[in-house]
């Protein structure tokens, strides 16, 4: 009786011994170098065999992708509808058309029959001299991915370990986009983690209730398809945590369209940044657990301006 215990006991261990690493295995499927531009992701594309085009990878979209008229008119893509797009506030949405993608090569890896709306034009600004946007649900069928500091993204089947807090963390998926939970000063908010945002921004109405080194000074111009604003910084005096990460007294944006806190790009620049969409699990890996967030170089420099928001995304752009 014993030993069959015992025989019991060790087949109950393998077995979750192996369940536990099927849950965790993962196969690289292609991989790709990115270019930083303004921090923001931007990989080459092959569309129908034709290319290579520049495309940002911008987790704060919430649709497949977003091609710029002009590529649309190159490549003589179909229209197949029409789409409202707006930003945050929900005001003043315009109707673009949108294109079907019969093959889109990325990384090593086709993805057939793509659904893509006509970008807003929105004249010269950061982050606009790229083809098109490649949007969060894209990537549903695969680990994403993106190594900032070595420049890379890579695309894999499989799954994240379970969250621990730390590097693994549990997220949402309201209108598409990833929202996880981070806390200013002790207190839990709701964030949008966003490839294609800027810096760290908080909404107004957050900010409002926050204590600063010194008061917010206006540091740029932003841009939507919808609106025109002033961007305001400022240092705060309370540390933010993301999993086991600190950012100590940061120097935050202040927005007064974003509905929740945009952990966009500048601080995501210090990560491997890695979502599983089917488990709802993002990793974020550091060299560092406490990582400083400066202000901007010239606090009078250029104004800065935001990618248009696309359908079915409440992410800044």
């Amino acid at each position: 009786m014993k030993i069959y215990r015992r025989l019991c006991c060790c087949a109950f261990v393998l077995c979750a011994a192996t369940f536990a690493a099927s849950a965790v295995a993962q196969e690289t499927v292609g991989s790709a170098p990115i270019e930083l531009r303004r921090n923001m992701p931007v990989a080459e594309v092959m569309i129908d065999g034709l290319g290579p085009f520049h495309f940002a990878i911008d987790t704060g979209s919430g649709g497949e992708a977003a091609v710029s008229g002009e590529l649309i008119e190159k490549l003589v893509l179909p229209v197949i509808g029409q789409e409202d797009v707006g930003d945050p506030s929900g005001t003043n949405q315009q109707k673009v058309d949108v294109v079907q993608i019969e093959s889109l090569n990325f990384a090593g890896v086709q993805f057939k029959d793509v659904r893509a709306i006509r970008l807003v034009e929105m004249g010269p600004g950061p982050g606009r001299n790229v083809d098109g946007i490649l949007g969060f649900l894209l990537f549903r069928d695969y680990l994403l991915s993106i190594d900032f500091p070595g420049e890379r993204v890579t695309l894999l089947k499989g799954s994240l370990p379970a969250a621990d807090g730390e590097q693994i963390l549990p997220f949402r998926m309201p209108n598409n986009v990833p929202v996880i939970e981070l806390s200013i000063g002790g207190k839990a908010m709701d964030a949008h983690v966003d490839t294609g945002g800027m810096g760290l921004s908080l909404p107004d109405k957050i900010a409002g209730g926050l204590a600063f080194v010194s008061e917010p000074v206006v540091i740029g111009h932003g841009r939507t398809i919808s609106h025109e604003f002033d961007l305001k910084g400022a240092q705060l005096i309370s540390q933010i945590r993301v999993g086991g990460y600190t950012f100590p007294k940061p120097f935050v944006e202040i927005n007064p369209l974003f509905p929740i806190v945009n952990f966009g790009a500048i601080p995501l620049r210090n990560f491997v940044v890695t979502f599983d969409q089917k488990n709802k699990l993002v990793r974020f890996v550091a060299a560092e657990k406490s990582i400083q967030l400066k202000a901007p170089r010239t606090m009078g420099g250029p104004p800065r301006a935001e990618m248009p928001v696309q359908p079915g995304s409440v992410a800044p752009r």
